[in-house]
């Protein structure tokens, strides 16, 4: 007997108790008793010590067999989260080359903790359908007039798979017997004809009878020949004008290696002072939200930067599951990434499941080949315009929900030196709006608009006015103090011809909104004490120019001209901007 267990003995550490129901029908051993007495006896030293810790406060002896074999599985095997099984079933996929056999029993294999029970077979007809990776088996298996069953689906596959299959072979066999089509008889030239060469194309023909003797130059727009054979563009160096500024190029990187995959990702490139080829975009429904990718053939994998899968989903995006994937640029630096979204996509009424890596990083969404092969694109509705979402993207810090700050410009309010201090005492705020007064000055003090003073020769009561969205803007009542001693400033506000000329012939058009504009230009340390407000809460003074100054629209029109000046089609008026251009280019030229 002790011959017979040394093989079994030296297999319980590696297979945790595995096989031993195998082992005692083959040696006829039935009686519970007689079955635990040889675990016991030949699993050794280790393994005993261990089932006595787990045992206690009972002895090995004591304990039936199917409950020693419990205990240690319970130990080295515990339950796997269902929730988890059920997501690597759901998102395997048919690998290239893999026959279906293969691919079911693998199937069978990652549902073994999935918990499906009587909905085994459809789950696995289900995951056969979408996850087979062949358009024709796929259309086949969802074109079935009849319900589809799990062995149905799988009899149509493997069917397909074998039909596929013995074409090739046949194909193969009558490729030796094949006759070979000439298209083509080279013709052989003589030295005559060799040295004719067609001035307006380069072609081996005369110039009269060049097909392209009505073709415009793209080099000089004459007509008569192309650009290639141009003189005029001799003359021109042929160097091209860089400008040294880096700007964001996309760069691809292609390939696969184990369980790195290429795709393509930001990197600094240098454009020309030509025009810019601009990059065409697809929007996809993705988990029912709209969302515009940039298609990029070069790409392994599609990506959605962290920024839009945030603002696409809210507060309620679709969960994101860890990946061994590894995202790196052409020059391989790796590209860190947040995991992998398993998503529904519609486009143009079709409709598949695919893999999207959230990135980290500031570029833009990407369709890769790993969605181009499962959709079909309508390639007339793809655009190429450049959206505000682009220039979102490269200057997300103007656009950030954060206060700005003008830097090297100081305001300055002109008040007459012997004129007198106006104080004047805080006004009742009504018990409905008190606290969001108090809120929108706590507000203010945390970004640093206004600061808490114990003495102030100048204070003007508030006036708060509810906006819409039901909070409150706290004016200074500034006609009873700093608007009755200080010297106006005078510039003039833009005539409503002033900015249509500015405008004219302009296309395209975006508008840009300054947010607490007034508010992005410092005062002075003299200035501040001028605009100092009196509330329930105590005096403030600010730190930066306040709306209710007389001088304010003058101070911020001037400033806004100076700044803007020199850009062509920008018109300025007060907080609001409108820039156009005649072009798309020139538009985004001016916008940028």
């Amino acid at each position: 007997m002790r011959a017979k267990h040394n093989g079994l003995e030296t297999r319980i550490g590696r297979s945790m108790w595995k096989g031993w129901d195998t082992f005692f029908a083959a040696n006829e051993i039935a009686e519970e008793d007689k079955k635990r007495s040889i675990l016991l006896s030949v699993c050794g030293a280790k393994t005993y010590k261990l089932i006595r810790n787990l045992a206690t406060p009972l002895k090995p002896g004591d304990i039936s067999y199917a409950d020693l074999v419990k205990l240690v599985g319970d130990l080295h095997n515990p339950k796997p989260s269902v929730i988890v099984q059920r997501f690597k079933f759901h998102s395997h996929f048919r690998k290239s080359g893999q026959s279906v056999a293969n691919f079911v029993a693998e199937l069978r294999q990652l549902s073994e903790h999935c918990e499906f029970g009587a909905v085994l077979d459809d789950m696995l007809r289900d995951r056969l359908v979408c996850g087979i990776n062949e358009d024709a088996i796929q259309r086949r298996l969802l074109g079935e007039a009849t319900p589809l069953t799990f062995k149905r689906a799988l009899e149509i596959s493997q069917g397909m798979e074998m039909a596929a299959s013995n074409a090739k072979d046949i194909q193969k066999g009558q490729a030796g017997a094949q006759p070979i089509t000439v298209h083509h008889v080279k013709r052989e030239t003589s030295k005559s004809d060799k040295q004719v060469e067609c001035f307006r194309c380069g072609g081996a023909h005369y110039a009269n009878d060049c097909k392209f003797k009505d073709a415009v130059c793209h080099g000089c727009n004459k007509k008569g020949h192309l650009q290639k054979k141009c003189r005029g563009a001799k003359d021109k160096p042929k160097a091209k004008k860089w400008k040294a500024r880096q700007t964001q190029a996309a760069t691809h990187h292609v390939g696969e290696t184990g369980e790195e995959e290429g795709c393509s990702f930001d990197m600094f490139g240098v454009e020309t002072d030509e025009e810019p080829t601009l990059p065409y975009y697809a929007t996809v429904t993705v988990n029912g939200k709209e969302v515009k990718f940039e298609i990029d053939s070069g790409a392994t994998a599609s990506v959605i930067r962290e920024e839009t899968y945030r603002r696409t989903w809210g507060s309620m995006p679709p969960s994101l599951c860890p990946s061994k994937l590894k995202l790196r640029t052409y020059t391989g630096q790796p590209i860190p990434h947040l995991g992998v979204l398993q998503v529904n996509m519609v486009v143009g009424g079709q409709r598949a499941e695919g893999r999207l890596v959230v990135a980290k990083g500031s570029g833009p969404s990407l369709l890769g080949r790993d969605w181009l092969r499962k959709i079909k694109l309508n390639w007339h509705e793809v655009k190429y315009t450049h959206t505000t979402e682009d220039i979102l993207q490269r200057y997300s810090d103007v656009f950030r929900n954060e206060l700005g700050t003008l830097k090297g410009v100081t305001v300055k309010l002109h008040v007459d030196p012997s004129a007198t201090p106006r104080f004047f005492k805080p006004r009742v705020v009504p018990y409905a709006m008190k606290g969001k007064v108090e809120e929108e000055l706590a507000r203010l003090q945390e970004k640093g608009i206004i600061e808490p003073v114990q003495f102030s020769r100048w204070a003007a009561p508030i006036v708060p006015v509810m906006k819409l969205d039901e909070t409150v803007r706290i004016c200074g009542d500034y006609k009873l103090t700093v608007n009755q001693v200080s010297k106006l400033e005078e510039y003039p506000l833009p005539r409503v011809e002033d900015l249509f000329a500015t405008l004219a012939g302009g296309k395209l058009f975006t508008k840009l909104d300054m947010s607490h504009a007034y508010q992005q230009l410092l005062l002075d340390e003299e200035s501040k004490e001028y605009v100092t407000i009196n509330t329930h809460k105590g005096l403030f003074k600010y730190n930066r120019l306040v709306f209710g100054v007389a001088s304010s629209p003058a101070i911020f029109q001037r400033t806004m001209d100076t700044l803007l000046q020199g850009i062509p089609q920008v018109a300025v008026y007060l907080d609001d901007l409108l820039i156009t251009g005649a072009t798309e280019v020139e538009h985004l030229s001016n916008l940028e």
